[in-house]
């Protein structure tokens, strides 16, 4: 499974917690590996 290097809100290193959410210290973004939340982006059309 491909996981995240950087966060994608603050580009900070994000970390693994347990065996499958990462989580970024700087900011506390987190997803599960393999995936990126987009809920705080908003697309207007």
């Amino acid at each position: 499974m491909k996981t995240l290097h950087k966060c994608p809100k603050c580009s900070s290193r994000l970390e693994m917690k347990g065996e499958n959410i990462q989580v970024c210290n700087v900011c506390k973004y987190w997803t599960e590996a393999g995936t990126a939340r987009l809920d705080s982006i908003t697309i207007l059309e």
